[in-house]
C-alpha cells in the first residue's frame, strides 16, 4: 500500500500545532477515503499527543461523513468500516481530547448496530475513564458487557445521581429505571409542559430501547410547543424527530431539516410504523417546526 503524501502533510501540520480546517484535500480516491491515508492517520493516532490525536479524529470524521453514500440523500452518518475501526480502536485508547472527540463522533454519527461491534473497547473506555460521554456511548451501543461496570459505578457517590449513568442502566435493561424516565415524559404530557416534554423525549432517545423509542415516536403528533422567550416557538415534534434521529442517523426522513411540510412528517411516521410498530389515529396536527416571535411594535 503506497504512502499518502497528503496524510503526512496533515500530520506534520498538526505536530506544529495547527488545527484541521475542512474540507480535507488529497485524502479521497474514487469517492472513498484513501486506504493508504487512513493507515498513516491510524499510525499517528496511536502514538500522537493529545492535540494531534484530536485533529486526526476530526479528519477521520470529516472523511467518513463526506464519503458516506447516504450523505447525498440528506443524512449525516459514518458507516465506513475502516474509519469506525480506527475511531473505536486507537481513537479510544488514550484518555485525552482525542478520545473525547472519538466518543462524540461514535455516539452521534454511528448507528447502534455498527457501534455494538466495538462493545469490548467501549466497555473498557467506561471502566478505565468513567465520564458522562462514556456512559452515553455504552447506552447507544447497547454494550451488554458493560452491565456490571455500569451497575457498580452507578452505586458510587460520584455517579449515583447522574442522569447519564441512569440512562446507561435503562438502555442495558433496567426496566425500573426506564420506567422512571417514561413517567417523566407522561407527567410532562399531562401537564402540557412542552419544555419538560422535549427534555424527557431527549432522554428517552438516549436510552434508545424499542419501548422508549415507541413513546418518542408517538409524540410526532403532539401539539405542544417549547417557548424560547424573545426568539422563537419550537414544536415538540422536532424534539421527537431529534430523539429518533439520534438512534437512526442513516434515515434521511428523520432529519428535521428534511421535514419541510406535512408530507415530511408523513415520511417520518411511516418509518416509525414500519420500524417501531407505532400506530397513529386521526389527522396530523397542522404543520409546524419553528415559529419566530413577532417583533414588538416600535423596536
Amino acid at each position: 500500500m503506497t504512502m499518502s503524501r497528503s496524510a503526512q502533510d496533515y500530520i506534520s501540520a498538526f505536530r506544529r500545532g495547527e488545527d484541521f480546517k475542512p474540507p480535507s484535500a488529497g485524502l479521497i480516491v474514487n469517492g472513498q477515503p484513501d486506504p493508504g491515508a487512513l493507515q498513516e492517520l491510524e499510525k499517528e493516532l496511536t502514538g500522537g499527543d493529545a492535540h494531534v490525536r484530536e485533529q486526526i479524529v476530526s479528519v477521520l470524521v470529516e472523511l467518513g461523513r463526506r464519503t458516506d453514500p447516504i450523505t447525498s440523500k440528506g443524512a449525516d452518518v459514518i458507516g465506513n468500516a475502516q474509519i469506525l475501526t480506527i475511531l473505536a480502536g486507537p481513537g479510544l485508547a488514550k484518555s485525552d481530547l482525542g478520545r473525547e472527540a472519538a466518543m462524540d463522533a461514535l455516539r452521534k454519527l454511528v448507528i447502534p448496530r455498527d457501534l455494538n461491534r466495538f462493545s469490548g473497547a467501549i466497555v473498557k473506555t467506561l471502566e478505565n475513564g468513567p465520564s458522562e460521554e462514556a456512559f452515553l456511548l455504552v447506552a447507544k451501543a447497547k454494550a451488554q458487557g458493560a452491565k456490571s461496570v455500569v451497575e457498580r459505578l452507578s452505586d458510587s457517590p460520584r455517579w449515583r445521581d447522574d442522569e447519564a449513568a441512569q440512562i446507561a442502566r435503562a438502555a442495558l435493561g433496567a426496566e425500573e429505571v426506564e420506567n422512571e424516565f417514561l413517567n417523566v415524559a407522561r407527567d410532562a404530557d399531562k401537564a402540557l409542559d412542552g419544555m419538560a416534554l422535549g427534555r424527557a423525549l431527549g432522554s428517552l432517545g438516549l436510552i434508545g430501547t424499542p419501548r422508549s423509542l415507541r413513546v418518542v415516536a408517538e409524540h410526532l403528533r403532539t401539539p405542544l410547543t417549547i417557548l424560547i422567550p424573545g426568539a422563537m416557538e419550537k414544536s415538540v415534534r422536532v424534539s421527537a424527530l431529534e430523539a429518533l434521529l439520534y438512534n437512526y442517523p442513516d434515515q434521511p426522513a428523520l432529519y428535521p431539516n428534511n421535514v419541510n411540510d406535512d408530507a415530511g412528517y408523513e415520511l417520518a411516521e411511516r418509518f416509525c410504523i414500519q420500524t417501531l410498530g407505532v400506530s397513529y389515529d386521526g389527522p396530523r396536527p397542522p404543520f409546524m417546526k419553528y415559529r419566530p416571535f413577532p417583533i414588538p411594535v416600535g423596536r
